[in-house]
């Protein structure tokens, strides 16, 4: 209340109330004496006042401010679901987690804060350049770089079976294959149908947009027959680059028919189609799967040691052929990028992979949209669904509960705060990097920190927080910190994934569960 209307009033009421008493006996007796009026003025003031405060009453009255269980709801998230297809069958599992964890679905052109995309939305869809802070999408803008057939089978990286682009490479494949006279090829397009070994001279040199690729002849195989392994791989951040591989189980896919003796004519026995043999019914696997309770790769990893080989020398080879190939396309990703105001994207993509008879491994491919459909065989739902809940908890969409009223986007002081993103203190002491940034040794100081950067930060330590059963490959975890040369892993990265390099660095050599 205004001051000089709590001085005025009781002088006004005193000096009426004499004049009152004055008056009083020359007034008949049932007349209203002026104290009652100047009363009901006073009152009327400081409801006037009251009132004009009431948007403010929080602060004045702090009593004021307990809002009932109804006024403190909020509405719940939202999702829309882009795609071509007629029929959402390959759909299920994400609606099914999504409606869960308590999310409303809208349509496409309505107010959605998870675009989940099945086919690719940039070009359909002007406004995801301009993402509110509350609006996430499920794929990255430049990701076709990892997910284009031809562009990742013929970016000659080691593990990649040699391929020659079709028909600007015509004569170096024409070459390869005179050199050597004993390999198979295989022509793949982009929409990776029609598979067939064919050779050199029924490859279709004219075909645009397909490849031919040398066809790995001793592969590794399992009770006769060859397979594919699926890795669920997840990038939240690009520039710096922050991604993770689930490792709640990988998915085995087995080709129908032996692969001995080999016929190129029957692709079921080298192609995994949609109706490939699942881990269930490979004779020395069900042992291991209906009695013994094991996940697809525990049941094949007991096999390659029945075999007296082991199976660990497999994983760090895939780990690395992940990160390596993620990490070749992220400049032109990041190219893309350039042109889209906020990067509230993540990609979960799968990584195909086959091993030969020596447990090395090789990459096939990287699908945008990963099958998630349990339609073909019914087991596999529980997989997909876990994927999804480890996927969504570590990008920031989490089940709603009654203590979480916050959205992925929000941040949470309780989670993290600017404690849990310092690292490094005595070298912010020591360069004085409190008060003067003009050091490259302060590029990791609180102080110093743009307000993109401690968002960077911010996004690393909730994700590294609820990963549940996602494992962070890029930057790559540290097993052994004594033996760990941080120059050397950072002498080739960009300036901003050695950044975020060394933050996890420093967290490592804080608390060791940030080395993992």
């Amino acid at each position: 209340m205004d001051s000089s209307v709590e001085e005025n009033v009781p002088n006004q009421t005193g000096a009426e109330s004499k004049l009152a008493k004055s008056e009083e006996a020359g007034k008949p007796s049932n007349s209203i004496g002026l104290l009652p009026i100047m009363i009901f003025l006073a009152a009327t003031v400081t409801t006037a006042v009251v009132v004009e405060l009431l948007p403010h009453a929080s602060k004045v009255f702090p009593w004021s401010s307990i809002d009932s269980p109804e006024d403190l709801q909020q509405p719940p998230p939202t999702y829309a679901i882009f795609g071509r297809s007629p029929t959402e069958e390959h759909l299920v599992h994400v609606v099914k987690v999504l409606d869960m964890f308590g999310y409303q679905r809208v349509g496409v052109n309505e107010s959605w804060n998870l675009l989940w995309a099945h086919d690719y939305p940039f070009l359909s869809f002007a406004s995801l350049k301009n993402l509110d802070q509350n609006q996430l999408v499920n794929h990255f803008p430049g990701c076709g770089y990892l997910t284009n057939k031809v562009d990742l089978c013929t970016s000659q990286l080691p593990f990649l079976p040699r391929a020659f682009r079709l028909p600007a490479q015509r004569e170096e494949f024409l070459d390869y294959a005179r050199d050597n006279p004993r390999a198979l090829f295989v022509q793949k397009h982009n929409e990776h149908r029609h598979i067939k070994v064919r050779a050199p001279a029924d490859i279709a040199f004219g075909s645009n947009d397909s490849f031919v690729q040398e066809f790995v002849q001793r592969p590794f195989l399992v009770d006769g027959h060859k397979f594919d392994i699926g890795v669920y791989v997840v990038i939240t951040s690009v520039n710096p680059l922050r991604a993770y591989i689930y490792t709640g189980d990988v998915l085995f896919r087995y080709c129908p028919v032996k692969y001995h003796p080999f016929d190129a004519e029957n692709v079921d026995k080298y192609i995994v189609g949609d109706d490939y043999l699942p881990t269930w019914e490979v004779p020395s696997l069900r042992k291991y799967y209906n009695r013994f309770g094991g996940s697809m790769r525990t049941v094949f990893e007991a096999y390659v040691r029945d075999q007296d080989m082991e199976p660990a020398k497999i994983w760090p080879q895939v780990e690395h052929i992940i990160r390596t190939t993620i990490a070749a396309k992220e400049s032109d990703i990041v190219n893309i990028l350039r042109s889209y105001k906020t990067h509230n994207f993540f990609d979960l993509m799968r990584f195909d992979l086959f091993i030969d008879e020596d447990l090395k491994v090789f990459l096939m491919e990287a699908n945008m949209s990963p099958n998630l459909s349990s339609a073909h065989f019914k087991p596999n739902s529980l997989l997909y669904e876990q994927v999804l809940y480890s996927v969504f908890n570590l990008v920031g969409i989490r089940p709603l509960t009654a203590a979480s009223g916050t959205l992925f986007g929000e941040s949470n002081e309780m989670i993290t705060a600017d404690k849990n993103l310092a690292t490094d203190l005595n070298r912010c002491a020591a360069y004085d990097c409190d008060k003067s940034c003009n050091k490259e040794e302060c590029d990791l100081c609180l102080q110093c920190l743009s307000g993109s950067e401690y968002k960077m930060l911010q996004n690393a330590h909730e994700e590294h927080l609820h990963r549940i059963d996602m494992k962070r490959i890029f930057p790559q975890q540290i097993h052994d910190l004594k033996s760990f040369n941080i120059m050397e892993e950072t002498a080739n990265m960009t300036k901003k994934n050695a950044w975020m390099t060394r933050w996890f660095y420093n967290k490592c050599q804080f608390d060791a569960a940030w080395c993992n």
